[in-house]
């Protein structure tokens, strides 16, 4: 949308966002940060930091949905010998900034733009197909060309042609993603975009469109797991894995060079191959899981419709799904070995985000059977309200939308809720997943020998739908985090996000989080804040906190052994805006040092930290 330049008190600022949004300053050479507090002798955040945009007619544009903020890079160098922090920040879209000042009709966004009339949505179908191959060439120039702002991974593994292309050595990649098969490579201190690409600069066999901003990764074989969709009439599936390329420290081997991505075969590359199954829809999928033996990938009933065509029509991923309440989440089970698709299994519709830790294991059975069972843990959803709530993610309280202020058009999106009566956003249900008699290879004494040439000569084992039971072990979690150390393997204890107790709930529309530890082995099915219930949680007045990242100690040995760090924006006394680094134990969720890095709200979305080698550590 567009403010009247006349609206603007400053012709040289961009004017105030009539939907709440303020922009982030950047930080771009380091500073020393004031330390309240002791830090453990023993990291780097994405988000959003520009929403309104001075035009060169001295309009302002206003960004309306928080995923769409131009993305922004937080860095803080944490010493526990000296107890200093260091930060910097920086913009890292501007050639996305100059895209919207030249009004380019082909820049997809998530959220609607209420500007954008019919007659101009018919014109970006045109200029989708016209200029689809002068961006490509464009974006191979311009490091900033797209929007890139949600997951960010230490150790990439880029491939000898990107390594000689950006300059940047073997294992010391630092790369944003998204649900989009594009990625950035900035450089680690500065963050600096360097490079923007997709999968195929790494391998020309990694053709598609969507991918889950958050990879999985197996630590012990040193993969970095994803998967790639391909829009069309017949979509197509295809899982693949990236590496090794660990650093090694000082002193040890070096790392060996890294292989030619390991694709596994395409999972659905003919729907009618399984004729039990009805047409494949491709969905919004945020996440997915993954253990030892197995790749799960959800689809949940939030389809893409006209199979993601309808994107290039609005320009706008919000207004291309649906929700369809008709049809079951099915998850997609792939053998990890092999890349054959083994299993469908079907639950009630619901929708996630995020995954949280998942694993595999063979149980005994009464009579002495045995069966291999899938445990995954997803924050869910019963529908897919807790999107239109995402619009306020990040808001300050300046009101709602002026319409007097917003030109060409007067049209206004409707949110896809805004037609139901009654409706309530709740918090999510942390549930586990069970799948059961999963199809296996034969056990012997080795620890996994493959052996489908036997199973698959009867397909009709593996058309037939398996159902997925779940429970429910906690509420009121989200962007969860885990140990590391228990990646795809039982664990005990998971941080994220909850509602805040001193602010409106979801239901209202509001997005304001308090951190939560919940303890797995006690399940309390309560309220978080009874006093019998086994969460802890971390909740001030005027607080709201983003994604916690937990950090193990190197020489603990207790699970919960560690700290979390969340970014935490804050509204004081006296009506100013301020935002802090938060760090507290993990075991007993007490503060032990805080540092204020402005006086801004910065909205922020996942993070990721590294270790003194630049190894990373946690997950995400």
């Amino acid at each position: 949308m567009i403010t009247l330049a006349e609206n603007n008190s400053n012709a040289n600022e961009a004017a105030p966002s009539p939907v709440g949004f303020k922009n982030v300053p950047a930080v771009e050479s380091p500073v020393s940060l004031e330390l309240e507090g002791q830090i453990p002798s023993w990291e780097k955040h994405t988000g959003s930091g520009k929403y309104n945009i001075l035009l060169d007619n001295g309009d302002t544009f206003h960004i309306g949905h928080p995923f769409d903020g131009l993305a922004m890079l937080h860095r803080f160098e944490i010493n526990g010998e000296t107890q200093t922090v260091k930060y910097n920040s920086r913009h890292t879209s501007h050639g996305v900034e100059r895209r919207i000042g030249q009004r380019d009709p082909t820049l997809l966004t998530f959220g609607p733009d209420p500007c954008k009339t019919i007659f101009g949505r018919i014109q970006s179908v045109y200029h989708h197909i016209s200029k689809f191959g002068s961006n490509a060439a464009i974006q191979e120039q311009d490091a900033e060309f797209d929007m890139v702002n949600v997951t960010v991974t230490p150790n990439f593994p880029l491939g000898a042609d990107l390594e000689n292309e950006t300059g940047v050595k073997r294992g010391e990649a630092l790369v944003v993603k998204r649900d989009a098969n594009t990625l950035q490579v900035v450089d680690p201190e500065s963050l600096k975009p360097l490079k923007m690409f997709t999968y195929g600069h790494i391998s020309k066999q990694l053709q598609g469109q969507l991918c889950a901003s958050h990879h999985q990764y197996d630590q012990d074989r040193d993969e970095y797991v994803n998967f790639m969709v391909k829009l069309g009439p017949f979509p197509t599936f295809q899982t693949f894995t990236l590496g090794p390329y660990m650093p090694s420290p000082p002193g040890e081997k070096e790392a060996m060079p890294a292989p030619e991505p390991r694709l596994h075969q395409p999972i659905w590359r003919h729907l009618g191959a399984w004729k039990t199954m009805e047409a494949l829809k491709p969905s919004y999928i945020h996440s997915f899981s993954m253990t030892k033996n197995y790749i799960i990938i959800p689809n949940f009933p939030y389809y893409y419709s006209f199979g993601g065509l309808s994107a290039i029509y609005y320009s706008s991923a919000y207004q291309t799904f649906y929700w369809d309440e008709t049809r079951h989440t099915l998850f997609h089970v792939v053998d990890r070995h092999t890349g054959h698709h083994v299993a469908t299994y079907e639950a009630d519709p619901c929708f996630s985000f995020h995954t949280a830790n998942a694993w595999d294991e063979e149980v005994e059975l009464p009579g002495g059977r045995r069966e291999r069972v899938i445990y995954m843990d997803y924050c869910m959803y019963e529908n897919t309200d807790i999107v239109d709530a995402s619009f306020e993610l990040g808001k300050t309280p300046t009101g709602k939308m002026d319409l007097d202020q917003v030109q060409p058009a007067r049209y206004v999106f409707d949110k896809n809720t805004a037609h139901k009566k009654e409706h309530q956003i709740a918090p999510s249900q942390f549930r586990r997943y069970r799948l059961g008699q999963v199809p296996v290879a034969r056990f012997s004494d080795s620890p996994w020998t493959p052996s489908w040439s036997n199973a698959f000569s009867n397909m009709t084992k593996f058309n037939k739908r398996r159902v997925a039971s779940y429970t429910i072990i906690g509420h009121d979690l989200e962007m969860p985090r885990f140990n590391p150390r228990y990646s795809m393997k039982p664990y005990r204890f998971c941080w994220g996000v909850c509602e805040s107790r001193y602010a409106p709930s979801y239901a209202s529309g509001s997005v304001v989080n308090g951190l939560i530890k919940l303890d797995l082995e006690n399940v309390y099915l309560g309220r978080n804040t009874d006093a019998e219930s086994s969460a802890k949680i971390w909740d001030e007045p005027g607080c709201s906190c983003a994604e916690p990242i937990f950090i193990p100690n190197p020489d603990g040995q207790d699970e919960d052994d560690g700290v979390v760090m969340s970014i935490v924006n804050t509204i004081l006394q006296d009506g100013s805006e301020s935002c802090f680094l938060l760090i507290l134990d993990a075991c007993s969720f007490q503060e032990i040092a805080r540092t204020t890095i402005g006086a801004f709200n910065a909205v922020t979305l996942h993070g990721s930290f590294v270790d003194k080698h630049g190894r990373g550590i946690a997950v995400n």
